[in-house]
C-alpha cells in the first residue's frame, strides 16, 4: 500500500512527522479522503504550504482540499527532467545550464525572470518544445521569485519527506502487515522525539561564542535554538556586506536602499511596515 507521510520541520530544522497514511491507491479520489480526514485530524486548520511532486491527482485534491494554501511543485524533480527533456542544448558546450540556473536561482522580480526566461527560449530556438511551454505555464507553482512572499521553512522540495519514506524502510518493509506497522510507526515516532528531545537538551546547555559587543547575535543566542541561531548568524554575515541607506518614512512605512557594498549596479527599495514589522521587497531603484 503506498505510504504518504505528512513531513515538515521543527525548532531545529529537524524533518518531523505531524501524520502518515496507506492508501488504497494514487488516485483523485483518494487524496481527496486523505486530504480532508487530515483536516478533520488538524482541527480544521488549512496547512499554509504544501510541496509535492507533479502527480496530477495529487494536485487536483490540494486545490478542491486547500484553497487558500500555496501548493508549490518540487524544483528538484523539475530541474532533473532538463537533462531529459533538453539533452540536445542542455550538454552541449553552450551557456544554457548556466543560463538557466541563473535565470531560476538570481531573478529577484518577476518581470526579470521572464524576461530572461523569454531570451533564453529565443536564443535557443526553444519556441516550440511543449515541455518548456508547459513549465512556463505552471511557473508560478515551481520558481522560487513567485513564492517569496510564502514562508516555507526554508524548503524548496520534497527531500525530507523522500528522506522520511527512506528512514521508515528501517522500520517496516512490503512485507509488514498492518498490525506489526502500527507498532513499528510507534517505535519510528520515538526516534524522532527521542532525536528532537536530545537537541532540545544541547540547545539549551550549548554555549554559543558571541563577541560581547555583537548585541544582536547576543540576543539571537538567547532566543533561537543551536541550529536556527547558526542559520541567522550566517545570514547576519551576509547582511553585513550590505550597504543600508534611509530613504524616508511615514505613519506606515520605513523605506531603505539596499545595495552589495562591492556592486552598486544592483539597488533595491525595501519597505519596512511599521504596524506589522514585516519587510517588503519593492523593486530595483
Amino acid at each position: 500500500m503506498p505510504f504518504a507521510p505528512f513531513t515538515g520541520v521543527n525548532h531545529h530544522f529537524q524533518s518531523i512527522q505531524f501524520g502518515c497514511a496507506l492508501l488504497q491507491d494514487e488516485t483523485e479520489v483518494t487524496f481527496l479522503w486523505l486530504f480532508e480526514t487530515w483536516l478533520e485530524a488538524m482541527g480544521g486548520r488549512h496547512p499554509l504550504c504544501i510541496i509535492t511532486d507533479q502527480d496530477l491527482a495529487m494536485k487536483g485534491a490540494i486545490a478542491k482540499n486547500f484553497p487558500n494554501t500555496r501548493h508549490r511543485l518540487c524544483i528538484w524533480h523539475i530541474k532533473k527532467k532538463f537533462g531529459e527533456k533538453l539533452s540536445h542544448v542542455y550538454y552541449k558546450k553552450s551557456d544554457f545550464k548556466t543560463s538557466m540556473k541563473k535565470c531560476i536561482w538570481a531573478t529577484y522580480r518577476i518581470k526579470d525572470f521572464e524576461e530572461q526566461w523569454k531570451k533564453l527560449i529565443e536564443e535557443h530556438e526553444l519556441e516550440q518544445n511543449e515541455w518548456l511551454q508547459q513549465l512556463y505555464e505552471i511557473r508560478e507553482s515551481w520558481v522560487p521569485v513567485y513564492n517569496r512572499s510564502t514562508f516555507f521553512a526554508g524548503m524548496n522540495t520534497t527531500g525530507r519527506s523522500e528522506g522520511t519514506n527512506a528512514f521508515f524502510d528501517d522500520f517496516v518493509t512490503s512485507m509488514t502487515n498492518l498490525r506489526e506497522f502500527v507498532v513499528k510507526y510507534e517505535q519510528a515516532l520515538q526516534k524522532i522525539i527521542t532525536r528532537e528531545s536530545s537537541e532540545d537538551f544541547t540547545s539549551e546547555h550549548k554555549y554559543r561564542i558571541v563577541n560581547d559587543d555583537d548585541f544582536l547575535l547576543k540576543h539571537a543566542a538567547q532566543v533561537y535554538t543551536r541550529n536556527i541561531f547558526e542559520k541567522f548568524k550566517r545570514e547576519w554575515s551576509r547582511i553585513k556586506r550590505l550597504k543600508v541607506e534611509e530613504r524616508g518614512s511615514d505613519n506606515q512605512f520605513h523605506r531603505y536602499s539596499v545595495m552589495k557594498k562591492t556592486d552598486n549596479s544592483k539597488e533595491f527599495l525595501v519597505e519596512l511596515n511599521l504596524q506589522t514589522h514585516v519587510h517588503y521587497y519593492k523593486y530595483d531603484i
